[in-house]
């Protein structure tokens, strides 16, 4: 007999077929499908790729007119393409276990090109490590014909803030994480700025991958990507702020510093179940609805307020009762790392937030970014 969440599938895949059947027969416009698909990639997701291919493919808009080079000696002579190609060959936890050697070395001889020809056809756009992890996931579910231009125009909605000469814009929207946590959790908030980790570092990766660098779980991975394409590029602010709010209690009962507490946040994403993410991504769109973009700005001048508070006021007011906070932990089976590996980690997160500066020093003097590129290991 099969499982509640099984029988759950089942019903949502039948009602998604008998939506395609009607949309194919005429009896439903673009429109209305577009509106059920979307309420459906917030809600549950699209469970398997059979429907989520055909549903990436009806919600992100393409031009059918668009050209990609096949010249493959102007793709290699495009400036990113050797950071690309080594970026590429570093995927292999990245595909599904199934998958021979000479299907994967295949795909990846694909995603190079498709990196490249996204790249030269937009020469505006920079290409940053993590990227290939979006670009491989679309190529898993669309296969090569359809994800080019898909992933085009996804590059172009949501991703292209990334890709801009400085990083100054995935700062600035990185920026905004701290003031929706303290929107919905202040406290765990006002101890994460205390514990040095407001400049919110360990979320880079998630922010800037969509989690697919920093989760396993393909399932997982698809599943938060039904959600952001069909959400504003900003999105991931949104489930980082309702992750962190949902182990907010076992954050609280962290020692308050750096090394410690990067580490503890760093490893969140990979302890997620299955059903708290659900329940993560159902906290996020319901926050999104209360604090739309366009309010972030207003929240994050508090937020700078409130610090200026943090600074100067007694932090003993702020620590947690360890012992008590510690009773609550075994719910949620979160493993603190000791005091040993914590030291370790500190000079870690030294070397992360140096990578950061020397990224942003880089990008804003039009340098080789090769070798700083190299340093994105420290995220895996």
């Amino acid at each position: 007999m099969g499982t509640k969440g099984d029988e759950s599938n089942q019903l949502i895949l039948g009602q998604l077929k008998i939506l395609f059947e009607r949309f194919h027969k005429k009896q439903i416009r673009k429109t209305e499908l577009e509106k059920n698909l979307i309420s459906y990639a917030r809600k549950t997701g699209f469970i398997n790729n059979t429907y989520r291919k055909q549903a990436w493919n009806l919600l992100i808009n393409t031009s059918d007119d668009e050209q990609y080079t096949q010249d493959q000696q102007q793709l290699k002579s495009h400036q990113y393409y050797e950071q690309t190609r080594l970026d590429v060959i570093r995927t292999l936890k990245r595909f599904p276990p199934n998958y021979s050697e000479a299907e994967r070395s295949g795909l990846q001889d694909e995603l190079i090109v498709i990196i490249n020809q996204i790249l030269v056809k937009h020469r505006e756009l920079h290409y940053y490590q993590g990227y290939h992890d979006i670009c491989l996931t679309f190529l898993l579910v669309l296969g090569n014909e359809l994800c080019v231009p898909i992933l085009d125009s996804i590059t172009m909605s949501h991703l292209k803030y990334f890709m801009e000469p400085t990083m100054e814009k995935t700062r600035d929207s990185l920026n905004y994480l701290m003031p929706l946590i303290n929107c919905i959790h202040s406290k765990c908030a006002e101890y994460m700025e205390r514990g040095g980790v407001g400049h919110v570092i360990f979320a880079l990766p998630w922010f800037i991958t969509w989690y697919s660098h920093v989760l396993d779980e393909l399932d997982v991975i698809l599943r938060l990507y039904d959600l952001f394409i069909v959400s504003d590029y900003l999105m991931p602010i949104y489930v980082a702020a309702e992750i962190v709010n949902y182990y907010g209690d076992e954050i609280l009962s962290q020692d308050c510093d750096m090394a410690t507490l990067h580490q503890y946040l760093s490893c969140l994403p990979t302890e997620i179940d299955t059903k708290v993410w659900e329940t993560i991504i159902e906290r996020a769109s319901h926050l999104i609805d209360r604090h739309p973009p366009e309010t972030l700005e207003s929240l994050a001048s508090e937020w700078k307020i409130k610090c200026k508070h943090i600074e100067k006021s007694s932090p003993q007011s702020y620590l947690p009762q360890r012992a008590n906070q510690l009773k609550t932990n075994s719910a949620k089976n979160l493993v603190k790392p000791s005091n040993v590996l914590s030291r370790v980690m500190f000079w870690s997160v030294a070397l992360a937030v140096g990578g950061l500066a020397i990224y942003l020093y880089n990008q804003s003097s039009a340098i080789d970014l090769n070798t700083f590129l190299n340093l994105g290991d420290i995220y895996r």
